[in-house]
């Protein structure tokens, strides 16, 4: 009696051993690998990529096309165009188990919202998001192999790389797309954030350098004399052409925009300032006032200083 229920025991415990074992999910480690970022796009919200990224899993993912069609291992989110530039795979026994390992090599351009409200002074957070097509959430545990990402690129074209960001996530269609074998479509998901700075003060310069100097030529016009009225209005629309034209190009590098910003503010004030000037000048001439070198530098120096410290008020809190 006691034998038969030893061994009745022993069958129920070997039953919940197997049960909890053939529960444990298998492992797919997952690593990325930044090689280069290039042609940063603002006007087509988009940026340009070369990434390897890398699979070990416990069991055979799959291989459908292996060598033509990246998708069968990941999706990678809102891109426009990929090539596959490298597809490896191979299988080895580690510790008495088989492992299967997967590399692509990946070339991808790749949608971004560029936020240019504050260029040249802004800050891009380009956002590599990859879906990995090799299972629906729950059937891996994946875990991420940090210690041979590298997510800094080697190549990347004046910007600085900040503190980049490499997190698991969970990516939820609201659809099933007609799959009748499942009701969701949620997949794992590798989240890569990539933070650029720059150097904003020379490009500030390099863009706005003219607006600033048309300005200046602009308030000079107060010391031409009054009966040189023709030159003196002159100067004012030479120097306003010079500013629009300004405003063409740095708007050349930026898409259109439903709000202000720090390029259109310090043209609109340059704008305001020019037509003060061309406002005087017109006064002047219908008044018949008499030159005054004492009001000239007055109105010469004040506009200066008022158009620099609200031009500065302006920049620096694009800055802070």
């Amino acid at each position: 009696m006691n034998k038969k229920f030893l061994l009745l025991l022993l069958l129920i415990m070997s039953n919940s051993v197997y049960s909890n074992y053939s529960n444990i999910k298998d492992t797919l480690k997952v690593g990325v690998y930044v090689d280069n970022i290039y042609e940063i796009n603002y006007l087509n919200s988009n940026f340009k990529t070369t990434f390897y990224v890398w699979f070990i899993s416990n069991k055979e993912l799959k291989t459908e096309n292996l060598n033509n069609d990246i998708t069968n291992f990941l999706d990678i989110d809102r891109i426009v165009d990929y090539k596959s530039l490298l597809v490896e795979s191979y299988k080895q026994n580690h510790n008495n188990k088989t492992k299967y390992y997967y590399i692509n090599k990946v070339n991808a351009t790749i949608l971004n919202n560029m936020d240019v409200s504050k260029f040249p002074f802004d800050i891009q957070k380009l956002k590599i998001y990859l879906e990995l097509n090799t299972h629906y959430k729950g059937e891996y545990v994946v875990i991420l192999d940090r210690k041979n990402s590298k997510l800094k690129p080697n190549f990347i074209d004046k910007w600085h790389v900040g503190n980049v960001d490499f997190k698991l996530d969970s990516k939820n269609w609201d659809s099933n797309f007609g799959d009748l074998k499942n009701d969701t479509y949620q997949l794992d998901a590798i989240n890569i954030n990539i933070p650029l700075i720059r150097a904003s003060w020379t490009i500030y310069w390099k863009l706005f350098v003219v607006l600033y100097i048309s300005f200046f030529l602009t308030s000079l016009s107060v010391f031409l004399p009054n009966k040189q009225s023709e030159e003196k209005l002159a100067l004012i629309v030479g120097s306003l052409f010079t500013a629009i034209g300004n405003k063409y190009i740095t708007e050349s590098y930026l898409p259109i925009s439903d709000t202000f910003n720090l390029s259109d503010k310090l043209h609109v004030i340059t704008f305001m300032f020019i037509a003060f000037f061309t406002i005087y000048a017109i006064f002047e001439q219908r008044a018949k006032l008499k030159d005054n070198l004492k009001k000239d530098y007055i109105v010469f120096f004040f506009s200066i200083l008022i158009y620099v410290i609200i031009i500065s008020a302006i920049t620096l809190s694009y800055i802070y």
